[in-house]
């Protein structure tokens, strides 16, 4: 069993659904070997990441067009890490640096958006807001009504 599931648990009556159904995969697992259980709050909303993709999307397709999208999408994170790193915040997963013994140079891994927690998803959803202003973006529909959202809920 190489897959990795989740199921979010929100009310007690959608616990014993979770549970039987964890009980009869990891009894198939066990077929094969050692499977593992994590039981954790959850980090961010899922739809977060729709959310940043609409606002990266903005940013690259009006400032840096001729960059990749995901190239684009490693400079904004490790912009808004530094930031948060500056301002005595550091993510909760930041990036790192290893060195690569074959080329003889570092390599930087940037933090990964999947494992943001949730006020470090809003914290990113107002970085690229305020990115994108002042690169003068003009955001398209979906990328505004994300963040006036984003602002009515906080």
């Amino acid at each position: 069993m190489s897959k990795e599931l989740t199921y979010q648990i929100a009310t007690l009556r959608d616990l014993g659904g979770v549970i039987q159904m964890a009980t009869r995969m990891a009894g198939r697992g066990l077929d094969a070997g050692p499977v593992e259980l994590v039981l954790r709050r959850p980090g961010r909303v899922l739809g977060q990441n729709g959310k940043f993709h609409a606002m990266i999307t903005d940013i690259h397709r009006q400032a840096f067009r001729g960059y990749s999208f995901d190239g684009v999408k490693a400079v904004l994170v490790n912009q808004f890490a530094i930031e948060m790193d500056e301002a005595g915040t550091p993510l909760a997963h930041p990036g790192e640096r290893v060195w690569d013994w074959k080329t003889k140079e570092p390599v930087y891994v940037r933090p990964t958006t999947t494992k943001f927690r949730k006020a470090e998803a809003a914290a990113f959803i107002e970085f690229l807001y305020a990115t994108g202003t002042e690169l003068d973006v003009q955001w398209s529909e979906r990328a505004q009504s994300i963040y006036d959202d984003y602002r009515e809920a906080a």
